[in-house]
């Protein structure tokens, strides 16, 4: 009888030890977490991660940022075809009187469903944007930099087109006719225009030894966006050594030259 007890007492012990090592990871399986981008008119609105259950929508994303921040207001309308977003900070769908509105893309790609319908997945990045795809056009910058060391950037758009049928065709267009903020020396920005090309090119005085950031803006004649901007925090380039000494040199050749 010891025996089974103690047999008995082992056993719970390494049941309970179990319990404990699993049920918290089952637990952290029913939270996500996901980085949420609001674009709106003419700034980033929010910028940030956001938890919340295992299931949820890109909808309930922008829902939960709402609830816990006090940088967004966000309206949500119910209308025939489900739930959607026509406003968010007060910028209201056709503002411009045309399709322009709050759409959204997932991982930079736009989903079939709505946001409503669209579920997420933890490491996910949603972006919700104000624009007008299917009237003026929008395009989401990707962007080259084989020839940064050149002080030369360039900006590609996978677009969808449609042709004689109706049927949807993607190509790869070059981004013109926007402008560039480039960031350099702790804080200061200069903003540069591009060529008939599409290609803008950075003065050897900004190509400093550091992370620079990057923002592309292009606006319709009537205010409305049509590029997606980029993330706040996205840089080009870094600090490296060779580039110090790389600089000092071109600097001290300038100077004896």
């Amino acid at each position: 009888m010891k025996n089974l007890k103690k047999t008995l007492s082992v056993y719970l012990s390494v049941l309970m030890l179990f319990l404990c090592l699993v049920l918290p990871a089952v637990a952290a399986e029913e939270k996500i977490t996901v980085t949420l981008r609001v674009e709106g008119i003419k700034a980033c609105l929010y910028y940030g991660k956001v938890t919340l259950d295992a299931g949820s929508t890109a909808l309930d994303a922008l829902i939960r940022a709402d609830e816990d921040s006090n940088e967004l207001t966000v309206t949500v309308t119910n209308s025939q075809f489900g739930a959607y977003v026509s406003a968010v900070n007060g910028e209201n769908e056709k503002t411009f009187n045309g399709w322009d509105g709050w759409l959204y893309r997932i991982n930079d790609t736009e989903p079939q469903l709505s946001a409503a319908q669209q579920k997420i997945s933890s490491g996910d990045s949603v972006v919700f944007y104000y624009g007008d795809p299917y009237g003026i056009g929008m395009q989401y910058p990707v962007i080259n930099t084989e020839k940064l060391k050149e002080g030369m950037i360039s900006f590609t758009s996978t677009d969808t087109a449609y042709d004689e049928n109706w049927n949807p065709v993607e190509c790869e267009n070059t981004v013109m006719d926007y402008t560039l903020t480039w960031g350099y020396g702790n804080g200061k920005t200069v903003t540069v225009i591009p060529d008939e090309n599409g290609v803008c090119t950075i003065e050897k005085e900004y190509l400093t030894n550091e992370a620079h950031s990057v923002q592309i803006e292009r606006y319709a004649e009537n205010g409305c966006p049509t590029v997606l901007r980029l993330a706040p925090d996205f840089t080009v380039g870094e600090k490296t050594t060779s580039n110090f000494f790389r600089q000092l040199f071109e600097k001290l050749k300038d100077f004896f030259s």
